[in-house]
């Protein structure tokens, strides 16, 4: 299991670490664990660039471990981190029937096949960690991942990947201008992505943060497509941004911040509000 260690170290940690103890808030960074390893369609130069912009320098208060082996989805690693963070990664589970056409189907294997699905214990492990109270980020293809885990999808709000009938400039409406990875955003933020449309409206069982604006796209269908949510699962916190698909995305300010944030809200460092509406 290979995974690449940015620590945060040095007078900025330490300044920073100091603060956050006279403000009552804690002092250890958040653990981080970033699995980057697809097993569908892989977004290189998006996971190249989020592992440019991940790092202690832009979140003092955060230590990233990065990984693209789907091994370190297991119990004994997990309980090292405070949150883990699905970054673009398209991972598959073990279908219920290996040898069944229709199974391995269900779960969107490559045709190639693979040799190294997420195990059934591994996906066990993935939800106690999140149900007792640890972290889930999730960006962009994250939610292109795990088809056939029901489990995975009601942790992620009850979406998956459904289409991307949209790869263009439009306007993103923020719903929520008062949460710590939205605030720094006006009414709305025009953004050139991949916007995508997921299977099931997470909005029941989610707090939304951002949404399409439909209009800007010329969708007439008077549907509903949020873009970024909060939610509890257990006594987890669940923090999912569906944008993601560029480079340049990730080298914007105002994102890589909203994804920070989003860490820190996953990690209970920051107070939300995860009411539905």
């Amino acid at each position: 299991m290979r995974m690449r260690r940015w620590a945060t170290i040095g007078m900025t940690t330490l300044a920073c670490n100091g603060a956050a103890q006279k403000q009552g808030t804690p002092s250890q960074p958040i653990r981080v664990l970033v699995v980057t390893a697809t097993q569908g369609f892989r977004h290189t130069d998006a996971i190249a660039a989020s592992k440019e912009r991940l790092t202690a320098d832009a979140a003092p208060d955060m230590r990233f471990d990065f990984t693209e082996d789907p091994a370190a989805l297991n119990a004994r690693n997990l309980q090292q981190y405070d949150v883990l963070f699905l970054n673009n990664s398209t991972l598959r589970i073990t279908p219920p029937n290996p040898r069944d056409s229709a199974s391995v189907a269900s779960v969107k294997w490559p045709r190639t096949g693979l040799t190294n699905p997420v195990t059934r214990e591994q996906q066990e492990a993935i939800i106690s960690f999140v149900r007792d109270g640890k972290g889930l980020a999730v960006v962009h293809s994250g939610v292109d991942a795990f088809y056939g885990w029901s489990e995975y999808r009601d942790i992620v709000g009850g979406g998956l990947f459904q289409s991307h009938p949209f790869t263009r400039e439009a306007r993103v409406t923020v719903e929520d201008r008062t949460n710590p990875a939205t605030s720094h955003f006006g009414p709305s933020v025009t953004l050139k992505e991949e916007y995508y449309y997921l299977d099931r409206d997470p909005r029941a069982t989610s707090h939304v943060l951002m949404s399409l604006d439909l209009t800007s796209v010329g969708d007439t269908t008077r549907t509903d497509h949020p873009l970024a949510f909060i939610r509890r699962y257990g006594n987890g916190r669940v923090y999912v941004n569906v944008l993601g698909h560029f480079a340049d995305t990730w080298r914007r300010d105002d994102y890589l911040k909203s994804v920070l944030q989003g860490i820190r809200i996953a990690a209970g460092r920051l107070p939300a509000d995860f009411s539905t509406r």
